[in-house]
Protein backbone atom coordinates (compact mmCIF):
# COMPACT_ATOMS: atom_id res chain seq x y z
CA UNK A 1 0.00 0.00 0.00
CA UNK A 2 2.75 2.44 0.94
CA UNK A 3 4.67 1.58 -2.19
CA UNK A 4 1.60 2.23 -4.35
CA UNK A 5 1.01 5.55 -2.61
CA UNK A 6 4.61 6.63 -3.18
CA UNK A 7 4.38 5.73 -6.85
CA UNK A 8 1.14 7.66 -7.28
CA UNK A 9 2.66 10.70 -5.55
CA UNK A 10 5.73 10.52 -7.78
CA UNK A 11 3.50 10.33 -10.85
CA UNK A 12 1.46 13.33 -9.72
CA UNK A 13 4.68 15.31 -9.35
CA UNK A 14 5.68 14.46 -12.90
CA UNK A 15 2.32 15.51 -14.35
CA UNK A 16 1.95 18.93 -15.85
CA UNK A 17 0.84 21.40 -13.16
CA UNK A 18 -1.50 24.25 -13.95
CA UNK A 19 -0.92 23.75 -17.66
CA UNK A 20 -2.34 26.28 -20.03
CA UNK A 21 -1.88 26.54 -23.75
CA UNK A 22 0.79 28.99 -24.75
CA UNK A 23 1.17 30.99 -27.89
CA UNK A 24 3.93 33.10 -29.33
CA UNK A 25 4.40 35.34 -32.29
CA UNK A 26 6.10 32.36 -33.96
CA UNK A 27 4.22 29.33 -35.34
CA UNK A 28 5.07 26.88 -32.57
CA UNK A 29 3.23 23.97 -31.03
CA UNK A 30 1.61 24.18 -27.62
CA UNK A 31 4.38 23.22 -25.19
CA UNK A 32 3.22 20.73 -22.60
CA UNK A 33 5.98 18.65 -21.11
CA UNK A 34 5.05 14.96 -20.88
CA UNK A 35 5.87 12.67 -17.98
CA UNK A 36 8.58 10.75 -19.93
CA UNK A 37 10.21 14.00 -21.04
CA UNK A 38 10.27 15.39 -17.52
CA UNK A 39 11.74 12.13 -16.25
CA UNK A 40 14.36 12.06 -19.01
CA UNK A 41 15.34 15.64 -18.27
CA UNK A 42 15.56 14.90 -14.55
CA UNK A 43 17.82 11.89 -15.18
CA UNK A 44 20.28 14.27 -16.81
CA UNK A 45 21.18 15.55 -13.34
CA UNK A 46 23.04 12.26 -12.82
CA UNK A 47 26.60 13.20 -13.76
CA UNK A 48 26.29 16.61 -12.08
CA UNK A 49 24.95 15.06 -8.87
CA UNK A 50 27.69 12.45 -8.72
CA UNK A 51 30.39 15.07 -9.24
CA UNK A 52 28.82 17.41 -6.68
CA UNK A 53 28.60 14.74 -3.98
CA UNK A 54 32.14 13.54 -4.60
CA UNK A 55 33.49 17.09 -4.53
CA UNK A 56 31.41 18.44 -1.66
CA UNK A 57 31.69 15.50 0.70
CA UNK A 58 34.67 13.33 -0.27
CA UNK A 59 37.21 15.55 -2.07
CA UNK A 60 38.74 17.39 0.90
CA UNK A 61 38.63 14.35 3.19
CA UNK A 62 40.21 12.09 0.55
CA UNK A 63 43.05 14.35 -0.55
CA UNK A 64 43.80 15.89 2.82
CA UNK A 65 43.00 13.27 5.43
CA UNK A 66 43.54 10.07 3.43
CA UNK A 67 46.37 11.05 1.06
CA UNK A 68 47.92 13.70 3.31
CA UNK A 69 47.86 16.69 0.93
CA UNK A 70 47.89 19.95 2.88
CA UNK A 71 44.63 21.91 3.09
CA UNK A 72 46.49 24.90 1.64
CA UNK A 73 47.36 23.04 -1.57
CA UNK A 74 43.79 21.74 -1.89
CA UNK A 75 42.56 25.31 -1.47
CA UNK A 76 45.01 26.64 -4.12
CA UNK A 77 43.87 24.02 -6.63
CA UNK A 78 40.19 24.87 -6.12
CA UNK A 79 40.85 28.61 -6.40
CA UNK A 80 42.65 28.11 -9.72
CA UNK A 81 39.72 26.05 -10.96
CA UNK A 82 37.29 28.73 -9.77
CA UNK A 83 39.22 31.40 -11.68
CA UNK A 84 38.88 29.33 -14.86
CA UNK A 85 35.16 28.84 -14.18
CA UNK A 86 34.63 32.59 -13.84
CA UNK A 87 35.38 32.84 -17.56
CA UNK A 88 34.34 29.45 -18.94
CA UNK A 89 30.80 29.38 -17.52
CA UNK A 90 29.48 32.67 -18.99
CA UNK A 91 31.34 32.06 -22.26
CA UNK A 92 29.71 28.64 -22.54
CA UNK A 93 26.33 30.21 -21.83
CA UNK A 94 26.88 32.78 -24.55
CA UNK A 95 28.05 30.16 -27.06
CA UNK A 96 25.04 27.95 -26.33
CA UNK A 97 22.57 30.85 -26.51
CA UNK A 98 23.84 31.79 -29.97
CA UNK A 99 24.26 28.30 -31.44
CA UNK A 100 21.76 27.22 -34.08
CA UNK A 101 21.13 23.65 -35.30
CA UNK A 102 17.88 22.28 -36.67
CA UNK A 103 18.46 18.75 -35.32
CA UNK A 104 20.17 19.51 -32.01
CA UNK A 105 18.85 22.94 -31.08
CA UNK A 106 20.96 25.21 -28.89
CA UNK A 107 21.76 22.83 -26.04
CA UNK A 108 21.86 19.12 -26.84
CA UNK A 109 25.05 18.85 -28.86
CA UNK A 110 27.08 20.58 -26.15
CA UNK A 111 25.55 18.34 -23.50
CA UNK A 112 26.63 15.29 -25.48
CA UNK A 113 30.16 16.64 -25.99
CA UNK A 114 30.65 17.33 -22.30
CA UNK A 115 29.71 13.93 -20.85
CA UNK A 116 32.65 11.65 -21.69
CA UNK A 117 35.57 14.04 -20.91
CA UNK A 118 33.97 14.85 -17.56
CA UNK A 119 33.49 11.19 -16.72
CA UNK A 120 37.05 10.14 -17.60
CA UNK A 121 38.62 13.02 -15.69
CA UNK A 122 36.42 12.41 -12.63
CA UNK A 123 37.50 8.76 -12.42
CA UNK A 124 41.19 9.60 -12.84
CA UNK A 125 41.02 12.41 -10.28
CA UNK A 126 40.30 9.89 -7.53
CA UNK A 127 42.81 7.31 -8.81
CA UNK A 128 46.27 8.96 -8.58
CA UNK A 129 49.31 6.67 -8.94
CA UNK A 130 50.71 5.63 -5.58
CA UNK A 131 54.23 6.57 -6.73
CA UNK A 132 53.50 10.30 -6.96
CA UNK A 133 55.38 12.73 -4.72
CA UNK A 134 53.56 15.46 -2.81
CA UNK A 135 54.11 17.92 -5.69
CA UNK A 136 53.11 15.31 -8.25
CA UNK A 137 49.92 14.59 -6.33
CA UNK A 138 49.07 18.29 -6.31
CA UNK A 139 49.61 18.59 -10.08
CA UNK A 140 47.53 15.47 -10.71
CA UNK A 141 44.73 16.87 -8.55
CA UNK A 142 44.88 20.28 -10.24
CA UNK A 143 44.93 18.98 -13.81
CA UNK A 144 42.00 16.59 -13.50
CA UNK A 145 40.07 19.04 -11.34
CA UNK A 146 40.29 21.57 -14.19
CA UNK A 147 39.24 19.00 -16.80
CA UNK A 148 36.24 17.95 -14.71
CA UNK A 149 35.15 21.55 -14.19
CA UNK A 150 35.50 22.52 -17.86
CA UNK A 151 33.79 19.33 -19.05
CA UNK A 152 30.93 19.91 -16.66
CA UNK A 153 30.63 23.51 -17.88
CA UNK A 154 30.16 22.23 -21.44
CA UNK A 155 27.46 19.84 -20.25
CA UNK A 156 25.92 21.63 -17.28
CA UNK A 157 25.29 25.16 -18.54
CA UNK A 158 23.26 23.98 -21.59
CA UNK A 159 21.52 21.35 -19.43
CA UNK A 160 20.22 23.86 -16.89
CA UNK A 161 19.32 26.31 -19.67
CA UNK A 162 17.26 23.59 -21.37
CA UNK A 163 15.13 23.26 -18.24
CA UNK A 164 14.08 26.90 -18.50
CA UNK A 165 13.11 26.46 -22.17
CA UNK A 166 10.87 23.42 -21.76
CA UNK A 167 7.91 25.46 -20.48
CA UNK A 168 6.75 29.06 -20.29
CA UNK A 169 4.17 28.33 -17.57
CA UNK A 170 4.87 30.04 -14.23
CA UNK A 171 3.94 27.04 -12.08
CA UNK A 172 5.11 24.29 -14.42
CA UNK A 173 8.63 25.71 -14.35
CA UNK A 174 8.73 24.97 -10.63
CA UNK A 175 7.32 21.51 -11.33
CA UNK A 176 10.07 20.73 -13.86
CA UNK A 177 12.79 21.83 -11.45
CA UNK A 178 11.10 19.75 -8.72
CA UNK A 179 11.40 16.66 -10.90
CA UNK A 180 15.05 17.46 -11.57
CA UNK A 181 15.65 17.88 -7.84
CA UNK A 182 13.90 14.56 -7.19
CA UNK A 183 16.42 12.85 -9.47
CA UNK A 184 19.27 14.95 -8.07
CA UNK A 185 18.71 13.78 -4.53
CA UNK A 186 18.08 10.20 -5.59
CA UNK A 187 21.53 10.18 -7.20
CA UNK A 188 22.93 11.86 -4.07
CA UNK A 189 21.54 9.10 -1.86
CA UNK A 190 23.05 6.43 -4.11
CA UNK A 191 26.49 8.04 -3.77
CA UNK A 192 26.40 7.70 0.00
CA UNK A 193 24.79 4.27 0.15
CA UNK A 194 27.10 2.71 -2.41
CA UNK A 195 30.11 4.43 -0.87
CA UNK A 196 29.44 3.62 2.80
CA UNK A 197 27.99 0.12 2.39
CA UNK A 198 29.88 -1.38 -0.57
CA UNK A 199 33.23 0.36 -1.03
CA UNK A 200 34.07 2.09 2.27
CA UNK A 201 32.55 -0.07 5.02
CA UNK A 202 34.01 -0.38 8.51
CA UNK A 203 36.52 -3.20 8.78
CA UNK A 204 39.06 -4.58 11.28
CA UNK A 205 41.80 -2.80 9.31
CA UNK A 206 40.26 0.67 9.80
CA UNK A 207 38.57 2.27 12.81
CA UNK A 208 36.52 4.18 10.21
CA UNK A 209 36.02 2.94 6.64
CA UNK A 210 36.52 6.43 5.24
CA UNK A 211 40.27 5.94 5.77
CA UNK A 212 40.39 3.06 3.25
CA UNK A 213 42.26 4.58 0.30
CA UNK A 214 41.83 1.52 -1.92
CA UNK A 215 38.04 1.83 -1.86
CA UNK A 216 37.80 5.25 -3.48
CA UNK A 217 38.75 4.47 -7.11
CA UNK A 218 36.19 1.68 -7.72
CA UNK A 219 33.59 3.70 -5.80
CA UNK A 220 34.05 6.74 -8.07
CA UNK A 221 34.12 4.58 -11.22
CA UNK A 222 30.81 2.93 -10.31
CA UNK A 223 29.05 6.20 -9.55
CA UNK A 224 30.42 7.89 -12.67
CA UNK A 225 29.03 5.13 -14.91
CA UNK A 226 25.60 5.59 -13.29
CA UNK A 227 25.85 9.36 -13.81
CA UNK A 228 26.83 9.00 -17.47
CA UNK A 229 23.83 6.76 -18.17
CA UNK A 230 21.48 9.34 -16.66
CA UNK A 231 23.01 12.18 -18.65
CA UNK A 232 22.75 10.26 -21.94
CA UNK A 233 19.07 9.58 -21.20
CA UNK A 234 18.56 13.36 -20.89
CA UNK A 235 20.28 14.12 -24.19
CA UNK A 236 18.30 11.65 -26.24
CA UNK A 237 15.11 11.68 -24.16
CA UNK A 238 14.54 15.43 -24.59
CA UNK A 239 15.93 15.91 -28.09
CA UNK A 240 12.45 15.68 -29.62
CA UNK A 241 11.59 18.99 -27.89
CA UNK A 242 14.06 20.88 -30.09
CA UNK A 243 11.40 21.57 -32.71
CA UNK A 244 9.06 23.04 -30.06
CA UNK A 245 11.61 25.40 -28.50
CA UNK A 246 11.73 28.10 -31.15
CA UNK A 247 11.29 31.48 -29.49
CA UNK A 248 15.00 32.23 -29.96
CA UNK A 249 15.05 31.63 -33.71
CA UNK A 250 14.50 35.24 -34.68
CA UNK A 251 17.14 36.57 -32.27
CA UNK A 252 20.25 38.36 -33.41
CA UNK A 253 23.38 36.38 -32.63
CA UNK A 254 26.30 37.61 -30.54
CA UNK A 255 29.90 36.44 -30.64
CA UNK A 256 31.28 34.76 -27.53
CA UNK A 257 33.69 37.69 -27.16
CA UNK A 258 30.66 39.82 -26.29
CA UNK A 259 29.90 37.62 -23.25
CA UNK A 260 30.86 40.10 -20.57
CA UNK A 261 29.07 42.96 -22.29
CA UNK A 262 25.92 40.83 -22.14
CA UNK A 263 26.60 40.03 -18.48
CA UNK A 264 26.53 43.76 -17.76
CA UNK A 265 22.97 43.82 -19.06
CA UNK A 266 22.05 41.01 -16.68
CA UNK A 267 23.71 42.89 -13.82
CA UNK A 268 21.26 45.76 -14.41
CA UNK A 269 18.33 43.46 -13.63
CA UNK A 270 17.99 43.73 -9.86
CA UNK A 271 15.92 40.55 -9.33
CA UNK A 272 18.75 38.63 -11.01
CA UNK A 273 21.38 40.16 -8.70
CA UNK A 274 19.47 39.47 -5.47
CA UNK A 275 18.42 35.98 -6.61
CA UNK A 276 21.99 35.06 -7.58
CA UNK A 277 23.28 36.43 -4.28
CA UNK A 278 20.83 34.47 -2.14
CA UNK A 279 21.37 31.30 -4.16
CA UNK A 280 25.16 31.56 -3.99
CA UNK A 281 25.27 32.27 -0.25
CA UNK A 282 23.02 29.40 0.75
CA UNK A 283 25.05 27.07 -1.46
CA UNK A 284 28.27 28.28 0.16
CA UNK A 285 26.77 27.33 3.52
CA UNK A 286 25.90 23.94 2.06
CA UNK A 287 29.38 23.60 0.57
CA UNK A 288 31.16 24.39 3.84
CA UNK A 289 28.98 21.94 5.73
CA UNK A 290 29.45 19.28 3.08
CA UNK A 291 33.23 19.61 3.07
CA UNK A 292 33.30 19.16 6.85
CA UNK A 293 30.51 16.59 7.07
CA UNK A 294 32.77 13.55 7.00
CA UNK A 295 34.94 15.15 9.67
CA UNK A 296 31.76 15.65 11.70
CA UNK A 297 30.60 12.08 11.23
CA UNK A 298 34.01 10.59 11.98
CA UNK A 299 35.32 12.89 14.73
CA UNK A 300 32.45 14.96 16.24
CA UNK A 301 29.50 12.56 16.23
CA UNK A 302 31.74 9.46 15.88
CA UNK A 303 29.15 7.53 13.91
CA UNK A 304 29.71 4.02 12.59
CA UNK A 305 29.33 3.44 8.86
CA UNK A 306 25.90 1.93 9.60
CA UNK A 307 24.88 5.04 11.55
CA UNK A 308 26.21 7.28 8.76
CA UNK A 309 24.02 5.31 6.37
CA UNK A 310 20.92 5.94 8.52
CA UNK A 311 21.73 9.66 8.79
CA UNK A 312 22.17 9.72 5.01
CA UNK A 313 18.86 7.94 4.45
CA UNK A 314 16.92 10.50 6.50
CA UNK A 315 16.73 13.01 3.61
CA UNK A 316 15.48 10.23 1.32
CA UNK A 317 12.40 9.83 3.51
CA UNK A 318 11.59 13.51 2.91
CA UNK A 319 12.61 13.58 -0.75
CA UNK A 320 9.15 13.30 -2.29
CA UNK A 321 7.52 15.60 0.32
CA UNK A 322 10.30 18.16 -0.27
CA UNK A 323 9.82 18.46 -4.01
CA UNK A 324 6.03 18.37 -3.75
CA UNK A 325 6.02 21.05 -1.04
CA UNK A 326 8.28 23.23 -3.17
CA UNK A 327 5.79 23.13 -6.04
CA UNK A 328 2.70 23.49 -3.85
CA UNK A 329 3.94 26.32 -1.63
CA UNK A 330 5.40 28.25 -4.57
CA UNK A 331 1.97 28.09 -6.21
CA UNK A 332 0.04 28.94 -3.02
CA UNK A 333 2.34 31.51 -1.37
CA UNK A 334 4.19 32.72 -4.48
CA UNK A 335 7.86 31.99 -5.01
CA UNK A 336 9.63 34.56 -2.85
CA UNK A 337 7.82 33.91 0.48
CA UNK A 338 8.10 30.15 -0.09
CA UNK A 339 11.84 30.51 -0.64
CA UNK A 340 12.25 32.49 2.58
CA UNK A 341 10.31 29.85 4.52
CA UNK A 342 12.44 27.00 3.19
CA UNK A 343 15.63 29.00 3.75
CA UNK A 344 14.73 29.65 7.39
CA UNK A 345 14.15 25.91 7.93
CA UNK A 346 17.54 25.10 6.44
CA UNK A 347 19.30 27.71 8.58
CA UNK A 348 17.72 26.49 11.84
CA UNK A 349 18.65 22.89 11.07
CA UNK A 350 22.26 24.00 10.62
CA UNK A 351 22.27 25.94 13.90
CA UNK A 352 20.40 23.84 16.44
CA UNK A 353 22.47 20.60 16.50
CA UNK A 354 25.80 22.38 16.98
CA UNK A 355 24.40 24.83 19.54
CA UNK A 356 22.86 21.96 21.48
CA UNK A 357 26.15 20.03 21.35
CA UNK A 358 28.16 22.97 22.68
CA UNK A 359 25.58 23.56 25.45
CA UNK A 360 25.76 19.91 26.48
CA UNK A 361 22.10 19.25 25.69
CA UNK A 362 22.63 16.27 23.38
CA UNK A 363 22.93 12.62 24.42
CA UNK A 364 26.53 11.41 24.87
CA UNK A 365 28.63 10.10 22.00
CA UNK A 366 27.73 6.46 21.31
CA UNK A 367 24.12 6.86 22.48
CA UNK A 368 21.75 5.71 19.72
CA UNK A 369 19.48 8.70 20.42
CA UNK A 370 22.21 11.01 19.12
CA UNK A 371 22.14 9.31 15.74
CA UNK A 372 18.37 9.77 15.45
CA UNK A 373 18.57 13.45 16.45
CA UNK A 374 21.25 14.15 13.85
CA UNK A 375 19.25 12.19 11.28
CA UNK A 376 16.11 14.24 12.02
CA UNK A 377 17.87 17.59 11.59
CA UNK A 378 19.66 16.30 8.49
CA UNK A 379 16.33 15.33 6.95
CA UNK A 380 14.53 18.58 7.82
CA UNK A 381 17.50 20.63 6.67
CA UNK A 382 17.46 18.76 3.39
CA UNK A 383 13.77 19.60 2.97
CA UNK A 384 14.55 23.29 3.46
CA UNK A 385 17.52 23.32 1.09
CA UNK A 386 15.61 21.40 -1.58
CA UNK A 387 12.79 23.92 -1.46
CA UNK A 388 15.20 26.83 -1.88
CA UNK A 389 17.01 25.22 -4.81
CA UNK A 390 13.84 24.20 -6.65
CA UNK A 391 12.12 27.57 -6.39
CA UNK A 392 15.30 29.59 -7.07
CA UNK A 393 15.84 27.82 -10.37
CA UNK A 394 12.21 28.40 -11.27
CA UNK A 395 12.60 32.10 -10.41
CA UNK A 396 15.61 32.36 -12.71
CA UNK A 397 13.48 31.16 -15.63
CA UNK A 398 11.11 34.06 -14.83
CA UNK A 399 14.07 36.45 -14.78
CA UNK A 400 14.98 35.19 -18.27
CA UNK A 401 11.58 36.46 -19.44
CA UNK A 402 12.30 39.86 -17.89
CA UNK A 403 15.67 39.98 -19.63
CA UNK A 404 14.06 39.09 -22.95
CA UNK A 405 11.60 41.95 -22.52
CA UNK A 406 14.48 44.38 -21.92
CA UNK A 407 16.99 43.09 -24.49
CA UNK A 408 14.87 41.29 -27.09
CA UNK A 409 16.95 38.08 -26.75
CA UNK A 410 16.43 34.70 -25.10
CA UNK A 411 19.55 34.25 -22.96
CA UNK A 412 18.85 31.40 -20.57
CA UNK A 413 22.37 30.11 -21.11
CA UNK A 414 23.98 33.31 -19.91
CA UNK A 415 21.77 33.49 -16.82
CA UNK A 416 22.11 29.83 -15.90
CA UNK A 417 25.87 30.16 -16.33
CA UNK A 418 25.69 32.42 -13.29
CA UNK A 419 23.90 29.67 -11.36
CA UNK A 420 26.36 27.08 -12.63
CA UNK A 421 29.20 29.27 -11.42
CA UNK A 422 27.40 29.67 -8.09
CA UNK A 423 27.36 25.90 -7.68
CA UNK A 424 31.10 25.75 -8.33
CA UNK A 425 31.59 28.73 -6.05
CA UNK A 426 29.87 26.61 -3.43
CA UNK A 427 32.58 24.00 -3.67
CA UNK A 428 35.46 26.47 -3.82
CA UNK A 429 34.38 28.93 -1.12
CA UNK A 430 32.84 26.19 1.01
CA UNK A 431 36.07 24.24 0.74
CA UNK A 432 38.01 27.41 1.59
CA UNK A 433 35.93 27.88 4.75
CA UNK A 434 36.39 24.23 5.65
CA UNK A 435 40.14 24.31 4.92
CA UNK A 436 40.56 27.50 6.96
CA UNK A 437 38.68 25.87 9.84
CA UNK A 438 40.98 22.85 9.78
CA UNK A 439 44.10 25.02 9.57
CA UNK A 440 43.00 27.32 12.44
CA UNK A 441 42.24 24.27 14.57
CA UNK A 442 45.53 22.63 13.51
CA UNK A 443 43.42 19.56 12.84
CA UNK A 444 45.67 16.46 12.65
CA UNK A 445 45.79 14.31 9.52
CA UNK A 446 45.36 10.58 9.08
CA UNK A 447 44.38 9.92 12.72
CA UNK A 448 41.60 7.76 14.10
CA UNK A 449 38.85 9.53 16.16
CA UNK A 450 40.23 8.39 19.52
CA UNK A 451 43.57 10.08 18.76
CA UNK A 452 42.18 13.64 18.31
CA UNK A 453 41.95 16.09 21.26
CA UNK A 454 38.43 16.99 22.46
CA UNK A 455 39.08 20.77 22.24
CA UNK A 456 39.95 20.35 18.56
CA UNK A 457 36.76 18.38 17.93
CA UNK A 458 34.66 21.01 19.76
CA UNK A 459 36.19 23.63 17.48
CA UNK A 460 34.51 21.93 14.51
CA UNK A 461 31.10 22.51 16.11
CA UNK A 462 31.86 26.17 16.90
CA UNK A 463 33.09 26.87 13.37
CA UNK A 464 30.00 25.23 11.85
CA UNK A 465 27.71 27.32 14.05
CA UNK A 466 29.38 30.59 13.02
CA UNK A 467 29.41 29.62 9.33
CA UNK A 468 25.67 28.92 9.41
CA UNK A 469 24.91 32.26 11.06
CA UNK A 470 26.98 34.31 8.61
CA UNK A 471 26.04 32.73 5.30
CA UNK A 472 22.50 31.67 6.24
CA UNK A 473 21.38 35.11 7.38
CA UNK A 474 23.09 36.81 4.43
CA UNK A 475 21.28 34.48 2.03
CA UNK A 476 17.87 35.19 3.58
CA UNK A 477 18.54 38.93 3.32
CA UNK A 478 19.27 38.64 -0.41
CA UNK A 479 16.17 36.56 -1.08
CA UNK A 480 14.09 39.12 0.84
CA UNK A 481 15.21 41.79 -1.66
CA UNK A 482 14.06 39.82 -4.73
CA UNK A 483 11.14 41.53 -6.43
CA UNK A 484 8.92 39.74 -8.94
CA UNK A 485 5.44 38.55 -8.15
CA UNK A 486 3.20 36.22 -10.13
CA UNK A 487 1.18 39.21 -11.36
CA UNK A 488 4.30 41.07 -12.52
CA UNK A 489 5.53 37.99 -14.36
CA UNK A 490 2.16 37.54 -16.06
CA UNK A 491 2.37 41.12 -17.31
CA UNK A 492 5.89 40.50 -18.66
CA UNK A 493 4.71 37.43 -20.56
CA UNK A 494 1.71 39.37 -21.91
CA UNK A 495 4.09 42.00 -23.31
CA UNK A 496 6.22 39.24 -24.84
CA UNK A 497 3.07 37.80 -26.45
CA UNK A 498 3.67 34.45 -24.66
CA UNK A 499 0.20 34.39 -23.10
Amino acid sequence: MRRGLALSVSASLLKDSDMASTKTALPVKIRQVSIPTKAAYGAGQGLISVKNMLFHFFFLFYFSNVLGVSEGLVFIATMIALFVDAFSDPIMGQISDNYRNEKWGRRHKFMLWGIIPTAIALVLLFAPPTSLSANGLFLWMLFFLLVVRIGLTIYGVPYYSLGAELSTNYNERTNIVSVRELFNNTFNIFVFLIGFIIFLPDSPAFEDGMMNQAGYAPFVLTMTIIGVIGSLIAVFGTRHKVTDIRRYKGDDRNHWRETFRELKKAANIRPFIWLSGGYSLILILYGAGSSLSLYMGVYLWQLSQGAKTIVTLAPFLLLIPAVILASVLAAKMDKKPATLLFGAIYLLCNLIPFAAYLMGWLPPIGDSRLMWIIAAFNGLGFLGLTGVLVISNSMLADVADMMELRTGKRQEGLLYAAFSFAQKLTFAVGLAVASLTLMVLSFPKQLEPSQVAQDTIDGLATASLLTALIFGLASLFCFSRYQMTREEHTEIQRKLDIL
